[in-house]
């Protein structure tokens, strides 16, 4: 498998042979995949946001969780 290193030496190698108006549309096309993907989590965050609401008892869970960390879990030593 190639490292990142690898890989960013062969587009900047292969962005160099471009002439600049095509550099230019190859940058803008990639800032327009962040900013879709981005777009994209953000819409999803929306609208699952809240969605365990009433589903769970969160000061049971916090008390549960907290009481557990009392118990202990490794074995006595015998002397």
């Amino acid at each position: 498998m190639l490292s990142t290193k690898t890989i960013e030496n062969k587009i900047i190698t292969g962005l160099k042979d471009l002439p600049d108006d095509e550099k230019k549309e190859l940058l803008e096309y990639i800032e327009n995949l962040k900013s879709k993907k981005s777009e994209k989590t953000l819409k999803l965050l929306k609208k699952t946001s809240g969605a365990w609401r009433g589903l769970v008892d969160t000061e049971k869970l916090k008390h549960d969780i907290y009481s557990d960390r009392l118990i202990s879990t490794r074995a006595r030593a015998k002397f």
